[in-house]
């Protein structure tokens, strides 16, 4: 299987090309204000053509076989290194061999190759270097100098020049593999951070789902007792609105764990049912708005939400409601939630004038850590977040000079003609 530095140096090696071509066209190029007028130009320039057609024909492969498990032979570092090496040597047989100062361009080649080789591959791509380098000292195509009185002069600036054109390439190649590298390290800690996240995220789940069938029985025990006490003719008039009053936060625990249960059952990777993202959002903001008579809340929901729907996910609507319980546990006394359809994406911001976020708090919160505050802004917004880019969108947190604190949430959405014609 193709592994991501393999990638990285195929990349590397096609675009290193591309600077040898530019080097032989100008070289090419130059030959006759050096040279003299001659066919010389006209070959190299034909030469040049054709290495610049092949490099061509190797990047749109590698375009189309990006996908590839395995990789082809003919892209393998040791072919592509090998194929420069006889280009130029080609190149240096038709221009003088090892008379042409260009002739050093083989060093930069042979350390590159021990860059990117293995050991053995390295020893036997430097070995193939000098013998190429030893074929050139005796067999080559002439140059013909037009004034032999600058021959030592411009031999000497040649060399000049390839020494410059070897330092831009070393340097310039081992710049752009290490950036290369970087971003992939980068993309493999943010990756296996997101690992460690999920496992976290599974053994906590496994913990909830567990202690949810052991909540189950005493919940289910104690909602007989209290109907049992209700029809209990000796219970003193006094105590049945307390007992009365229990009832209800009986209801709401065993929502939860039916809630909790529905989730694990859907665990199997099913794909959830879409329903239209206006009447979602607007049941589950009335619905929690019930259950806190004493929150003032504020909706401003678009008419152009009807438009749109998205797939239903209890692990959403609990994210949502967690930030609107945040808020109210920070002593806000308003609460505003505005939603709209922008670019196919549900935006829904929470907007309170609590206490704020502590910038500790905000901190954790933008660097994705694990937090657990005092205001219980632990556990569930890792929870709610995990929640939200498992579905592809995402939950950012701004804490404004003027106090309060701001969550937008984004989630992306369907059209719901697009629902239908699947369906």
């Amino acid at each position: 299987m193709i592994d991501s530095l393999t990638r990285i140096i195929q990349a590397s090696l096609l675009q290193l090309r591309w600077l040898s071509v530019m080097a032989m066209a100008l070289a090419a190029l130059v030959s006759p204000y050096i040279l003299g007028p001659s066919a010389l130009t006209g070959r190299l320039l034909v030469f040049t053509g054709v290495i610049a057609a092949i490099n061509l024909v190797f990047m749109l492969a590698a375009r189309l076989l990006g996908a590839a498990l395995e990789v082809p032979w003919f892209f393998s570092p040791l072919v592509q290194l090998t194929f420069d090496l006889l280009a130029w040597g080609a190149y240096l047989f038709i221009s003088g061999g090892a008379t042409n100062p260009l002739i050093s361009i083989l060093l930069p080649l042979v350390a590159i190759g021990a860059l990117v080789l293995g050991q053995r591959q390295a020893w036997l791509f430097a070995l193939a270097a000098i013998l190429i380098y030893s074929f050139l000292w005796n067999f080559y195509v002439p140059l013909y100098i037009a004034d032999y009185q600058m021959a030592g002069t411009l031999h000497l600036v040649g060399m000049w020049l390839v020494f410059t054109l070897s330092a831009v390439m070393v340097v310039w190649f081992i710049l752009q593999l290490t950036a290369s590298i970087r971003r992939r390290d980068q993309e493999l800690a943010a990756a296996r951070e997101r690992a460690i996240r999920d496992d976290w995220l599974i053994s906590l789940g496994s913990q909830a789902a567990g202690a949810a069938h052991e909540l189950s029985t005493p919940l289910a025990t104690l909602n007989i007792l209290v109907d049992d006490l209700l029809d209990d003719s000796r219970l003193a008039a006094a105590l049945v609105p307390d007992v009365q009053a229990m009832k209800a936060p009986l209801q709401r625990c065993k929502e939860t764990l039916s809630q909790l249960t529905a989730r694990a059952g859907h665990a199997n990777g099913a794909e959830p049912p879409y329903i239209p993202a206006r009447a979602w959002l607007q049941r589950l903001l009335l619905a929690w708005q019930s259950q806190h008579p004493q929150a003032e809340l504020r909706l401003d929901i678009s008419p152009d939400l009807d438009r749109f729907s998205l797939p239903a996910d209890l692990a959403i609507e609990r994210a949502l409601a967690n930030l609107l319980d945040n808020a109210l546990q920070a002593q806000a006394s308003l609460i505003r939630v505005r939603a709209l359809a922008r670019a196919s994406t549900l935006e829904i911001q929470v907007a309170d004038n609590g206490s704020g976020i502590p910038p500790a708090t905000l901190e954790a919160l933008q660097q994705h850590q694990p937090l657990v505050s005092t205001q219980g802004m632990g556990v569930g917004l890792l929870l709610g977040r995990a929640a939200v880019e498992r579905r592809g969108g995402s939950l950012s947190f701004l804490s404004p000079t003027t106090g309060g604190a701001i969550a937008h949430l984004c989630l992306p959405l369907v059209a719901i003609r697009e629902t239908s014609d699947a369906g």
